[in-house]
């Protein structure tokens, strides 16, 4: 017998509701593919994107140094070979003098000569601005009674004819590859330090006199778009590498800083695919279980036509290729919808908005082999065996289904989640030797909290099927609603475990995500900040003792001292608490010498302090971790014995930098904030990992609540008809609502509490293990979770109100004549 083909898919729209849970199935089940594929695809880009902003961007491109000072009369020479050599690319070139005593029509004074073409569009003028002549730095022009349009070195060098603010730390991009040559470190007292003197031209560089010439630096840089994607970074270092391998006299290839990025990105990409896939599988199985539960659905609803095909000679084939004739066209529309919800949402559950070329085409082929081929076969499959069994073999009981049923898989669950425990403690986390190293990450080790949940969700539902076995025993007929409900549960037991199984592992893995991304993300600012000591610090010299006005609330006067393994702090207690990262430590403690973690009980004498037994003591301190001392600022007899001094400041490294040089206050090149002072990718990467197990949580949540509801509408007979009968034997529509209200209420609450506790229990071991860098202070913790508690529970309150709704109202708009004769 042949199929009507052409009324099948028409036949479909009797079953609105059915095509509707289909497209939704659908669309969620390829909503996880494709999120799998583009989320990790993603994390690359947002790895190239982290790192490139420790990085100077305009030294990304690899490069060229002079290996020695070049000969001052063959530096010209030696930039037209360069141009020759490379014509047509985009170079720019900086040469710079060394220091020497020159005059500019005053005081001599040491200064360095340079040229970098379009150098004077990014200065800030203070006096003047002509570019035909010699740019003075202001730190030379106050020392030399300046004056503008002055000749030095006896009128051979062009007049001056402006004088500009020094470049100081946060560099711009433009003069970031630049810093060693324009940023003096006027606290070395080994090296001479001066800010640059800009001459007007090349021409006029080469014609500097001997007196102020001599050996020069030169740097060649190639300005390059930044990259955005993992692919991006490779083909520049592969471009430029090639670029300047033919320049070899004279010059060092400095290597781009993306080499390790890049490899760090692809390395991301790789522990993010990894860890995300087996969630991703288990959402997977879900969704097809999804798919198999819908079709089953529909076979139940189309059994009075089903058997009538089956009648008039259509086989249990004939009759699965009906079901997809039927359900096939709502897969494939939702299947393209949770494609084109991946992709639309992107920014929502991914690092990053970037991806590379292919990944779409890449997450579309996924879709197609998930939705088209395995979401159809299923789809063929469940309704062919479903036939199958209605028809051909009724009576037998379906031993395949009884035997999956038996079988303990939760203790098969409990023994992977002992090994990736094992895995956690030895080797889910490999310890970096350097801080901020991208450390190896295992995927069975960041599945532990994940298995712990499933396992719960398993057990739980088993547990469940066995309690609703044996609920006929119960007899609380005094509570009629009550009564009511457990037998509603008992009769609906197959749906009811399922519906708990997937809300367990939905509330478990949100919460899990949660935890995990958030402490993470903690746990990086923290430890950034102990590491450093504050937000933001600059060294300065040991004669600075009062704070420019701008800083005075905000920031403190820090002096360091670090002898082999020793460190100690020199801390004024009066401003300390302004300045340094947030710690609770008791103010009093400041006064008087103390004694941080580990420190040596003895006495102990570092250069520059006095002799040191303190016996006040603190588990840890900003910058000292958990070892060293801290000396107020008034034991120190002489500040110069200090090995270094800093500024601490909670403001931005700009503000910090213009205040101390506005007022005079010289600054060396150590100068940083705390998130460029610890690389944050290895924390970045397990929070990105564990922000997509929050969405797949999300998507499960979803999948359970729809599942609640079409329990619901699928049993709208049988509750309507008892729910008829239970009124005609007095139940009040109020008793009747707080029964479906226990009775749904009983399976949400099930897997919210089920899920929190495993959720609970599993981060709570395995978050301080998660640490990329444990020998930085202080130890991951698991973060508040109220929100998330909050929202889940409003969230299962909102869907068993519509659940309990809608079956009151099947309840209320019965005809229980109508009932009794269907």
């Amino acid at each position: 017998m042949q199929i009507p083909w052409r009324a099948a898919p028409r036949a479909a729209l009797s079953s609105p509701l059915t095509l509707l849970v289909s497209v939704v199935t659908a669309l969620l089940l390829s909503f996880v593919v494709a999120a799998a594929v583009l989320h990790s695809a993603a994390s690359g880009s947002a790895a190239i994107a982290y790192q490139q902003d420790q990085l100077c961007t305009e030294a990304l491109h690899p490069s060229l140094e002079s290996t020695v000072g070049v000969p001052h009369e063959y530096v010209a020479q030696g930039v037209r070979e360069l141009t020759d050599a490379m014509p047509g690319e985009r170079m720019l070139i900086g040469m710079y003098t060394r220091e020497k005593r020159a005059d500019f029509g005053g005081a001599q004074t040491y200064a360095k000569f340079g040229y970098r073409p379009g150098a004077m569009d990014h200065l800030t003028v203070l006096q003047g601005g002509g570019k035909d002549g010699l740019w003075v730095p202001q730190s030379i022009a106050v020392t030399t009674d300046l004056r503008l349009g002055e000749r030095g070195m006896g009128g051979r060098l062009p007049p001056v004819t402006a004088v500009y603010a020094d470049v100081i730390d946060p560099l711009p991009e433009w003069w970031c590859s630049e810093r060693h040559f324009v940023v003096p470190n006027v606290l070395d007292r080994d090296e001479l330090a001066s800010a640059v003197v800009w001459m007007p031209s090349a021409e006029s560089f080469y014609d500097l006199p001997p007196e102020v010439a001599g050996p020069t630096d030169v740097t060649v840089r190639f300005p390059a778009d930044v990259p955005r994607t993992v692919d991006e970074a490779q083909a520049l270092l592969t471009e430029g590498t090639a670029r300047i391998a033919p320049i070899a006299d004279g010059f060092n290839r400095t290597i781009s800083p993306l080499v390790l990025p890049v490899e760090n990105a692809r390395q991301t990409v790789v522990n993010v695919r990894s860890a995300v896939l087996p969630l991703t599988l288990i959402s997977l199985l879900i969704g097809l279980a999804g798919v198999a539960t819908v079709t089953a659905q529909w076979a139940q609803r189309r059994r009075p036509e089903l058997r009538l095909l089956w009648v008039r000679g259509a086989g249990p084939l004939a009759l699965g290729g009906r079901g997809v004739l039927e359900l096939g066209l709502p897969l494939v529309v939702g299947g393209a919808l949770g494609l084109g919800a991946a992709r639309l949402l992107l920014p929502a559950y991914a690092p990053s908005e970037l991806l590379p070329p292919g990944t779409v085409t890449t997450a579309a082929l996924a879709v197609v082999v998930v939705v088209v081929a395995l979401s159809l076969v299923v789809t063929f499959a469940t309704a062919a065996l479903r036939t199958h069994r209605e028809f051909q073999v009724a009576g037998r009981g379906n031993r395949l289904r009884a035997v999956l049923t038996a079988l303990p898989w939760e203790l098969a669950t409990a023994a992977i989640a002992v090994w990736a425990w094992n895995r956690v403690e030895h080797s889910g986390l490999a310890t970096m030797t350097k801080i901020g190293g991208l450390p190896r990450i295992d995927a069975a080790a960041l599945a532990f909290p994940l298995l712990v949940v499933l396992t719960a969700a398993l057990l739980t539902a088993r547990l469940t099927k066995w309690a609703l076995a044996a609920s006929h025993r119960v007899s609380l007929w005094s509570k009629p609603a009550a009564q009511l409900a457990i037998r509603r549960l008992a009769a609906g037991a197959g749906p009811v475990t399922g519906v708990l199984l997937v809300g367990v592992l939905a509330v478990g893995t949100m919460a899990v995500g949660t935890a995990v991304a958030g402490s993470q993300k903690t746990a990086l600012e923290v430890k950034s900040g102990m590491y450093t000591g504050a937000n933001t610090y600059a060294q300065i010299g040991p004669d600075v003792t009062e704070l420019p006005e701008p800083l005075r609330g905000n920031s403190t006067i820090v002096g360091f001292v670090k002898q082999y393994d020793r460190t100690a702090l020199v801390v004024d207690p009066k401003t300390f608490r302004d300045g340094a990262f947030p710690v609770d430590i008791d103010p009093a403690l400041l006064d008087e010498p103390l004694r941080v973690g580990s420190a040596p009980r003895r006495q102990v004498q570092l250069p520059g302090l006095p002799p040191l037994e303190p016996t006040a003591w603190v588990p840890s301190f900003p910058k000292l971790g958990t070892s060293g001392w801290v000396v107020p600022v008034d034991r120190i007899s002489d500040r110069d014995d200090v090995g270094s001094w800093y500024v601490w400041s909670s403001k931005p490294l700009r503000e910090v930098t213009e205040a101390l040089s506005a007022a005079g206050v010289k600054m060396s090149r150590n100068a940083d904030e705390k998130e460029k002072a610890v690389q944050g990718l290895p924390f970045l990467t397990i929070q990105w990992t564990f922000g997509f197990v929050t969405a797949l949580g999300a998507v499960l949540a979803v999948v359970a609540s729809i599942a609640l509801l079409l329990a619901v509408e699928v049993r709208r007979r049988q509750n309507a008809l008892s729910g008829a009968f239970s009124a005609r034997m007095g139940l009040g529509p109020a008793a009747m609502l707080r029964s479906h209200l226990l009775e749904l209420g009983a399976v949400a609450a099930g897997a919210v509490l089920v899920g929190l506790a495993a959720s609970a229990v599993s981060s709570g071991v395995t978050v301080p293990k998660l640490d990329p860098a444990p020998r930085l202070t202080p130890t991951p913790e698991v973060p508040d979770l109220l929100p998330l508690l909050l929202t889940t529970a409003v969230g299962g309150v909102l869907v068993v109100l519509g659940a309990a709704w809608i079956a009151v109202r099947s309840v209320r708009s019965a005809k229980i004549g109508e009932l009794i004769r269907g």
